[in-house]
């Protein structure tokens, strides 16, 4: 099985660099043209099936991209099976102010994300976040792979082998799949609009064809 995974485009939270997973805003004109940009880049590829998560700004990327396909395309399932990593409390603040917390936390003097992300691994920073956070609202590391290995194992029950699918969610959790279940180490957040594709074998394993990838027509 094969996964055209797809960051969101730009929303208005990306524009003002604030925190954003299970919060939602709208996509800006950018993040609309992110969209019809993957699309013009995913249009020669026949969707068996189109995914995103319930948020808008998945949603409507989707759209965007299916509505510049050259065949006949399947209707869009939304699902929450997909949605981003929830940072709890954190969401709405400043990406600078929660991510140099963890920094803190972790003894790295630095409030990039993919900076921190080369010393700690995906399971030790969300569960950082979780532990930083007052009111303990998101998801530990624990709680976010358990989601995600039964979104994975709910794809192999649905779709055959063969199948391509378009899949539009969010930044980290394309980080988190393509480094845990990919092992690719260097992967960090990708793009808004960027592609990567998987492949999903038969025995459950992620493999990375495409990462963070802005040019390629497939």
């Amino acid at each position: 099985m094969k996964l055209y995974t797809v960051r969101h485009g730009q929303t208005i939270f990306n524009q003002l660099d604030k925190v954003q997973g299970w919060a939602d805003t709208p996509l800006t004109a950018q993040g609309e043209h992110d969209g019809k940009a993957a699309g013009e880049r995913l249009q020669n590829v026949r969707f068996d099936a189109a995914l995103s998560s319930d948020t808008s700004r998945a949603m409507h990327t989707a759209e965007f991209i299916l509505a510049e396909n050259q065949f006949d395309t399947p209707e869009l399932k939304v699902t929450a099976d997909w949605r981003e990593y929830f940072f709890g409390s954190f969401e709405g603040g400043g990406n600078h102010e929660m991510w140099g917390a963890v920094g803190d936390a972790l003894g790295l003097p630095t409030d990039n994300p993919s900076e921190i992300g080369q010393h700690v691994d995906m399971t030790t920073i969300m569960d950082t976040i979780y532990q930083l956070d007052p009111q303990h609202l998101g998801e530990n590391a624990a709680a976010f792979w358990r989601r995600i290995d039964q979104s994975l194992a709910t794809l192999q029950q649905h779709y055959p082998a063969n199948a391509n699918l378009l899949l539009v969610t969010h930044g980290q959790l394309i980080g988190n799949l393509a480094q845990h279940y990919g092992k690719l180490q260097t992967a960090s957040r990708p793009k808004n609009g960027a592609v990567a594709v998987f492949d999903l074998d038969e025995h459950g394993q992620l493999h990375v064809a495409n990462f963070n990838d802005v040019t390629t027509v497939f």
